[in-house]
């Protein structure tokens, strides 16, 4: 066990930006501005809207983090608000958002997604990607959630997946506890993890009506592996041919991916 622990940590441990030159501090902003996260570019497939879609729309991202998607929303002439409880995340996505002139039509605001600060149906689309599993009470979160929809609203969200490639992680995480950044600034000591039937379940609950469900990224390996090895490009291309090909045939493996995402409408 001993000599598993430090090894565990390098592999399965998410590379540290601020640990890095700040040319890399730039390349880590850059990426969640450009959505390149499988989980981002999984919410765009999702709900695979006609251009200017968003435009005029009242949408709420939940752990919108340096706030790469509100600014894009922005963009699109959506009226979007970030909530995330991290006081350091919703600093820098001030900032960025001031930095591409797309603050006058965004909000920020530090909170809870255990207890959202708006009022039953304020908003046209919620989403939430990655944030769930970090949540204590992610049932109680999810119920927010739906409740500041209004009725015909859409939801839309992200987590990792069990059933993945991730599995080993899942794992590892078990025996070494979570990386130092997600303790550190996420306040958890143990996520949550999720997959196709917990996800049903949720909607159920609910009373959602679900819309579809997909996965993505079914060649994952943790960040520091890709790094090493060079192979994150290929990876990408490889994996975007597979989740095509299974979404194409609508064959049971597309839920295996290692981020798997769910769109939903409240009845």
């Amino acid at each position: 066990m001993d000599l598993i622990r430090p090894i565990a940590r390098f592999l399965f441990a998410h590379p540290r930006p601020a640990r890095e030159k700040m040319r890399n501090v730039d390349d880590f902003v850059r990426r969640k501005l450009s959505l390149d996260d499988p989980w981002y570019q999984l919410i765009l497939k999702m709900l695979e809207v006609p251009h200017r879609y968003f435009q005029g729309k009242r949408i709420l991202e939940v752990g919108c983090g340096l706030g790469g998607f509100c600014i894009k929303l922005s963009e699109e002439g959506a009226n979007p608000i970030g909530l995330d409880v991290s006081r350091s995340a919703i600093q820098k996505a001030k900032y960025l958002a001031k930095r591409y002139d797309a603050h006058n039509n965004i909000e920020f605001i530090i909170g809870d997604a255990q207890f959202l600060p708006f009022k039953d149906q304020s908003y046209q689309i919620v989403i939430c990607s990655e944030t769930l599993e970090h949540i204590e009470d992610y049932e109680q979160a999810f119920h927010e959630i739906v409740k500041v929809v209004e009725n015909s609203g859409q939801i839309c969200i992200t987590v990792p997946n069990l059933l993945s490639s991730m599995f080993p992680e899942y794992i590892t995480l078990l025996l070494i506890g979570q990386p130092q950044y997600a303790r550190k600034f996420l306040s958890v000591e143990k996520e949550h993890v999720f997959h196709y039937f917990k996800i049903k379940k949720l909607c159920s609950r609910e009373d959602l009506k679900v819309i579809k469900i997909q996965s993505t990224d079914f060649l994952y390996l943790p960040p520091r592996i890709k790094k090493f090895l060079k192979i994150e490009h290929y990876l990408k291309i490889i994996s975007d041919h597979i989740e095509d090909y299974l979404e194409l045939h609508n064959l049971p493996l597309r839920f295996l991916g290692a981020d798997i995402g769910l769109l939903a409408r409240k009845m």
